[in-house]
């Protein structure tokens, strides 16, 4: 009863862990969602503002008033080009007419260089449109160029950003349900799900600042990221069969292995996980083909080496799933075999190179020993058909009998 009591506790602890686990990536999406949201409440106040220039009178002459726009001349004392990281600050430098050139030239930071920025020359003459006490217009000849104070764009930055983070924000939350209530019985036959929803949420996190950037109004900027929805889940649908198909090759290569016993020594890149004492951090590498199997950190096989015992058993072979270890897949990049073991009551996992496999498992399956099964394919005899422990010693028939099955029901 104590020992069911404890077991009860560490489900129990296991529950609340996962439970803490999934509340980060939800906080990570209730963030970008607040912000996306926030963006997007600054943007009525940019149009707004954008509307009260757009439609505000000239100052009758003489007067000056937020309330009103006010133009005068002035003379283009030159240009500057100012790097900033990866982009340019084009500043425009101008001295208003009429007036001292010390106490009344100006330094107006252009938004971008079109129009009239690149057109002007030392001496020409243009208008400087004031508003509310900043220069926002710069006209020269039938040319009219905004300059970075204007408000005629204010709107696309948070507009942008507030679609760009948006799809994210959803993102984050469907993956979060996806990983906890389909991710544990979820087989790479499923995984499309997953590559869709990112692919998608991507391409349209992506085309909605470049609409914001783009387009003539919030209206077409909101069309345009509309209109890409469709398309994004095309590119998604055709990654993940892309994907799929990939996945299928690889499981069917895997089903091809079979026991090749190394000739020489060969010290090939491995990791082998399990709750046994040679499954060590950062023990990489796995030498065969001198003597026992063994792990070692050392890519040439030659020092702090843990031999594998004698009571490691080869139960299957099988590809990559969603729940192996993340490094596994970044290791091996996909093409890799996982050697699944038994050694006493512990599982021991072994991740190899596909091209490796053959050797790891010539060197760990006895001779005696029937091969070990495949995900998928059922029980297979070593081609050397050499007589089993059940043949030589009856007593161990149940033993081989209990081992065989336990083979069909991992390959199931």
């Amino acid at each position: 009863m104590s020992q069911e009591s404890r077991e009860s506790g560490d489900s129990r602890e296991s529950g609340a862990r996962r439970g803490w686990r999934f509340l980060l990536p939800v906080g990570v999406g209730l963030v970008l969602l607040l912000l996306s949201a926030g963006l997007f409440a600054t943007v009525p106040g940019e149009l707004a503002e954008r509307n009260a220039y757009a439609t505000a009178p000239p100052c009758p002459t003489g007067s000056r008033s937020d309330a009103c726009t006010t133009t005068v001349p002035a003379t283009v004392n030159g240009t500057e080009d100012e790097p900033s990281g990866k982009t340019v600050h084009h500043w425009l430098l101008v001295t208003e007419r009429g007036t001292d050139t010390e106490r009344r030239a100006r330094r107006v930071r252009m938004d971008g260089s079109e129009p009239v920025y690149d057109s002007v020359r030392a001496g020409d003459e243009v208008e400087l449109t004031y508003w509310r006490g900043e220069i926002r217009t710069v006209r020269f000849r039938a040319a009219a160029q905004e300059t970075w104070e204007s408000p005629e764009g204010n709107w696309r930055f948070p507009l942008g950003a507030g679609l760009f983070l948006l799809p994210f924000a959803l993102m984050v939350w469907w993956l979060v349900w996806w990983h906890r209530c389909r991710y544990t019985s979820t087989t790479y036959n499923r995984l499309w799900q997953l590559t869709v929803a990112v692919v998608t949420g991507t391409v349209v996190s992506c085309v909605g600042i470049l609409g914001s950037m783009v387009g003539r109004d919030v209206p077409n900027a909101l069309l345009i990221t509309a209109a890409a929805v469709l398309p994004a889940a095309g590119l998604g649908a055709l990654c993940a069969w892309c994907q799929q198909r990939r996945t299928n090759r690889a499981a069917a290569t895997v089903s091809s292995i079979v026991p090749v016993p190394p000739t020489d020594k060969r010290c090939m890149r491995a990791a082998v996980l399990g709750d046994v004492p040679y499954s060590v951090d950062g023990f990489d590498h796995l030498v065969v083909g001198d003597g026992r199997p063994a792990t070692t950190p050392d890519p040439d096989g030659r020092v702090a080496r843990r031999t594998l015992p004698e009571t490691l058993v080869v139960q299957h072979v099988r590809a990559l799933r969603p729940d192996d270890p993340q490094f596994w897949k970044q290791a091996f990049k996909y093409d890799a075999a996982v050697i699944e073991c038994r050694d006493g009551e512990h599982t021991v996992l072994i991740a190899i190179a596909r091209r490796g496999a053959p050797l790891a498992l010539g060197a760990l399956v006895k001779p005696s020993s029937s091969s070990p099964t495949t995900a998928g394919s059922g029980q297979h005899q070593h081609p050397d058909e050499r007589p089993t422990c059940a043949d030589e010693h009856p007593t161990c028939a149940d033993e081989h009998h209990t081992s065989a099955n336990a083979g069909r029901t991992d390959g199931a």
